[in-house]
């Protein structure tokens, strides 16, 4: 196998947003949906409840076909999960549904109020589901033979834990109704999200002296990859105001850091460039959704870089819309992974 050295120098440069180029890679388009989710000794399509041990570690993995090269074009491949997974809904207590379409949590029916005073991050820690995600990273790392990196477990941020925990509704109820309550739970979400991401990384070998983001980028320390899907649900100064500062506790904990987010909901971009400690945003472009809004995006792109942060498109692109981004763009901390 070639030495990826001159590669990754390339990435080390688009962090620092001195890469003269795009990182660019075409990649097939990422669907799993219609394929029964990888449990042991039976097969479900239908919204099933799950337990611990009923995962299938090695499908869940990807194991059961031939692993990719480590690099793609411009970005590097890993080693980690093929199917979605709700594993921080499920270290909290939520109960996992499973089917051919998804992977999802239900709320487990608990009084906010009750939850902020009682829970903790070691009864996290201490579930069986947390014992399952140690499996798979350890069989993850064995797989790799050193030859790929194993990325991240895949952990939803806090306002999606905090959905998952109380239902969409009763979260929009409660910024109102208990805020106070909300922000102390969120913040001891932020502890267990930072409590489990650690423990990920010391259990995940370093590759080449470094890591790889979910998003095919590497850096040369511990990389996260965050999600605030559910900020959807707010207004940019509610979010602001009851959530973001969660957030900045567990972007600030690591060193490098990729907030995901999508194209048809941008307007949070406003408040996550005020966190100085974020070092990229990515944007899935949704054109699956039948929205296509080019202008808005390259709008928030450039916003992003103007406050000196790095950027990840993931989604479909023509050849031109290609081009149209690599030239309306700064170069320097652009990645891109598309499909069309």
């Amino acid at each position: 196998m070639s030495t990826p050295s001159s590669l990754l120098d390339q990435h080390r440069a688009f962090w620092q947003r001195a890469n003269s180029a795009a990182l660019v890679s075409k990649m097939a388009q990422p669907y799993w949906g219609g394929t029964p989710y990888p449990l042991r000794d039976r097969q479900v399509t239908e919204p099933t409840a799950i337990t611990p041990n009923d995962v299938d570690v090695e499908r869940l993995l990807g194991l059961d076909r031939p692993l990719p090269n480590w690099a793609q074009d411009d970005l590097i491949e890993s080693v980690g999960n093929v199917f979605p997974t709700a594993w921080m809904e499920a270290v909290i207590g939520c109960p996992i549904y499973t089917s051919a379409y998804g992977c999802v949590a239900k709320s487990p029916g608990i009084d906010l109020r009750q939850a902020a005073q009682n829970f903790t991050v070691d009864a996290a820690l201490d579930s069986e589901w947390f014992a399952v995600m140690e499996r798979v990273l350890a069989r993850a790392t064995q797989a790799a033979h050193a030859q790929l990196a194993v990325r991240q477990w895949h952990m939803r941020g806090v306002v999606d834990m905090l959905a998952a925990y109380f239902g969409e509704a009763q979260l929009c109820t409660a910024v109102y109704d208990a805020p106070d309550a909300l922000r102390t739970l969120a913040h001891k979400f932020a502890q267990t999200w930072v409590a489990v991401a650690r423990r990920g990384i010391a259990l995940r070998p370093r590759w080449q002296d470094g890591y790889v983001s979910a998003w095919r980028v590497y850096a040369p320390a511990p990389v996260i990859d965050y999600q605030i899907d559910a900020s959807s649900l707010f207004a940019v100064k509610m979010y602001a105001d009851q959530f973001l500062d969660a957030d900045r506790q567990v972007l600030s904990a690591f060193p490098y850091s990729i907030v995901h987010t999508h194209a048809t909901g941008l307007r949070h971009v406003q408040s996550l460039v005020t966190i100085p400690e974020l070092r990229g945003v990515e944007i899935h472009l949704d054109r699956e959704t039948g929205v296509w809004e080019k202008d808005t995006i390259l709008a928030t792109c450039r916003t992003l870089q103007a406050h000196d942060k790095t950027i990840v498109l993931w989604g479909e692109l023509s050849a031109n819309e290609l081009r149209e981004f690599q030239t309306a763009l700064e170069p320097g901390g652009l990645a891109i992974n598309y499909w069309n």
